[in-house]
Order: structure tokens, then C-alpha cells, then sequence
């Protein structure tokens, strides 16, 4: 039976079917996500033998030069990834027991911004079964911008995600954060919470 042009073209859709736009967006949002994992999963299973010390209040740029950029400085005791880490894409860090993902995503336009998390939600479940993704809430930096936190969690480790987008709504900078489940993670775990409130968007109003 030939296919109705109607349906062929999208407009015999069922009522609150996405239409071919949407489903657009949704997969270029999908694709940031994938390519910012492809960027930070990797430090989730690593050894730390090439970690590259870093001194205290090392200031790390996250992409390009400019507006639309961000910047984050270490404390003591960070150490970084340079195999995993460029201004450009984002950083692989480690303090302690836990791992940090630091990642640029860029974005085609602000309407992808509010699906940042479920595309995140659906990459974690894709590539990782057994880590899950909670619900987000709301996180303020101490620069007062607006972002959305929630927790990872598995059963050897936990930790979170934040996601916070830029001035200009057409990048984010997206924090992955795991340590094991036993007490020196759950510290490190702790420590790292005032790290990642301290991003800073340069371009944001002061």
C-alpha cells in the first residue's frame, strides 16, 4: 500500500508528534552531548599514572578565546590529563579519589539549551547501563549565573553533573564529577562541590 503523501511529508502526524524540526534539534543536541562525552568519559575508567601536577590557582580557559569561553582555577592538590585535556574541548581532571570532566559543548542555537539534560541522561544510559542520571535541580555560581545540577550514581560510584550555559546561550561548559562509593571518595566528593561553583564566564556581567 502506497504511503500517504500527506504522512510523507509530515503532516498527517499525530497530534504532539515532534515534527522533522524538532527532531532536528533534538539529534544535533544529542551529538553535542556524545561528542562532549567522547571527550570526558574516558578519565571515568583511567589510571592516574600520567597525571600532570598542577600548582594552586592555575587558571584553565574552556574554548575558544573570547565571549564565549569560560574560566576555572585549581586549589591544591589538582592534577590533570594532558592526553584528554585542551583549552579547546575541555580537561580531564583528578584531586584525591575523584575524577573531573570538564567539557565545551557548542550549541546551534539557544532553543537546544533546556534539552542539554535529557540529552545527557539518554548518552549516560546509552554508553554506561549502570550509571544513572538523576533528576536536575537548580545550582547558582558564585559568579550568580544559573545552572542545573544532579547526582551520578552507580553501585561503586557517585558523584554529579552540572551543567551551566553561557552568556551568549550557544555553549555550555558541563562538569562530570565520580568517586568511588567508600569514605575518602565521599571527602573528595565534598571538596569538589566549591570547585565547581567557582566556574566563571568572563563575558557575564559583573
Amino acid at each position: 500500500m502506497a504511503a500517504d503523501p500527506g504522512q510523507a511529508a509530515g503532516l498527517g502526524q499525530p497530534p504532539g508528534a515532534p515534527t522533522p524540526r524538532a527532531r532536528l534539534r533534538w539529534l544535533a543536541t544529542v551529538v553535542a552531548v556524545m561528542a562532549l562525552l567522547t571527550v570526558g568519559w574516558p578519565l571515568l575508567n583511567s589510571a592516574v599514572s600520567d597525571n600532570l601536577p598542577l600548582a594552586r590557582l592555575t587558571a584553565l580557559r574552556i574554548g575558544p578565546v573570547g565571549a564565549n569561553s569560560a574560566v576555572v582555577k585549581v586549589g591544591p592538590g589538582w592534577s590533570l590529563r594532558p592526553a584528554e585535556s585542551s583549552p579547546a574541548r575541555g580537561y580531564s581532571l583528578r584531586r584525591g579519589a575523584a575524577a573531573v570532566s570538564i567539557a565545551y559543548v557548542s550549541l546551534a542555537n539557544r532553543s537546544q539549551a533546556p534539552r542539554l539534560w535529557d540529552g545527557l541522561r539518554a548518552i549516560v544510559r546509552l554508553r554506561n547501563p549502570g550509571l544513572r542520571l538523576g533528576s536536575p535541580r537548580a545550582i547558582t555560581s558564585r559568579q550568580g549565573r544559573a545552572g542545573l545540577t544532579g547526582p551520578l550514581t552507580s553501585c561503586r560510584t557517585a558523584g554529579a553533573a552540572t551543567i551551566f550555559v553561557g552568556p551568549s546561550g550557544i555553549f555550555a561548559i558541563q562538569m562530570i564529577v565520580l568517586a568511588p562509593r567508600n569514605p575518602r571518595g565521599a571527602a573528595a566528593l565534598a571538596a569538589i562541590r566549591t570547585f565547581v561553583r567557582s566556574l566563571v564566564f568572563p563575558a557575564a556581567p559583573r
